[in-house]
């Protein structure tokens, strides 16, 4: 079930908030379903809380923020959010107890399954301040604004190297809406992008025109870095800002001989270092 964590799922709601079991004395204080073509313990799909929301619905699509194992049953349920919102295992607790009360049970989190994974082992990894890493990992994308951008759709994966410019924690670059690119993100916004070392995951949004008021900090810092770029592209009718939102980031790196991973986990904000077994 530990697989689930930080997934994307579909929930089909078939008991949405305010309704009644169908069989106990019970109402659903929250939206509660199923996760399609999966099979529980009890031989049935996987059912799945859905917090956060606060109005009846009938399918939702969110990320497995946490899993609940229960000890005297053989069906352990999902915790389904938007990625967003992060929930402490006390305040999960609290917003299932209207039928998890009636089992013994241990609710395992996206955060905690990090820290027990990836951390438990000294040897193999360590845990690294996030605060720290993501400051360094930004710096290093200031120094050099070209990166490789790969997006995809319908099995087909294009890529590209992309004049980029970093404000606060997201990369931006500007595209022509003609392009190939700009057409896979609109229909799959999950991009990623490449520069030396490091690989970056992350969703991509259209903002607008580069040289709309409310993109000014972009093209004022774009026109100054790339002033060629700025002066033959930022003007032209069909020039749209991209803004990619990092998720995950990835860092090969050796020291005495040794390779490892860092990652930058911006989603759950925790970093870590992994060694490669084999070097």
């Amino acid at each position: 079930m530990n697989y689930y964590l930080g997934k994307k799922v579909e929930v089909i709601v078939d008991r949405p908030l305010g309704s009644k079991h169908p069989e106990h004395n019970l109402i659903y204080p929250i939206n509660y379903g199923y996760i399609p073509n999966t099979l529980s313990g009890d031989g049935e799909e996987i059912d799945a809380y859905v917090i956060g929301e606060f109005q009846p619905l009938e399918s939702y699509e969110g990320y497995v923020v946490a899993i609940i194992h229960r000890k005297n049953d053989n069906e352990n349920k999902l915790v389904v959010s938007k990625e967003e919102k992060l929930y402490s295992v006390d305040q999960i607790r609290a917003l299932v107890e209207f039928q998890e009360r009636y089992f013994e049970s241990d609710i395992i989190t996206l955060q905690q399954f990090y820290s027990n994974n990836k951390k438990q082992n000294d040897e193999n990894s360590l845990a690294l301040d996030f605060n720290h890493e993501k400051k360094s990992l930004l710096e290093l994308l200031e120094r050099d604004g070209k990166m490789v951008l790969a997006t995809s759709l319908n099995n087909q994966v294009t890529a590209r190297t992309m004049s980029c410019i970093i404000l606060g924690e997201k990369i931006y670059f500007q595209t022509d809406k003609v392009f190939e690119k700009y057409h896979q993100i609109i229909n799959n916004p999950r991009v990623a992008l490449c520069i030396n070392n490091i690989q970056i995951e992350g969703v991509a949004e259209a903002k607008g025109h580069p040289l709309d008021e409310e993109n000014k900090d972009f093209s004022e810092k774009f026109k100054k870095l790339e002033y060629r770029a700025f002066e033959k592209y930022s003007h032209m009718e069909n020039e749209v800002l991209i803004e990619v939102e990092l998720k995950l980031v990835t860092i090969w790196r050796y020291e005495k001989g040794r390779a490892f991973r860092d990652y930058i986990d911006f989603k759950n904000k925790i970093a870590y270092r992994s060694y490669y077994e084999h070097s």
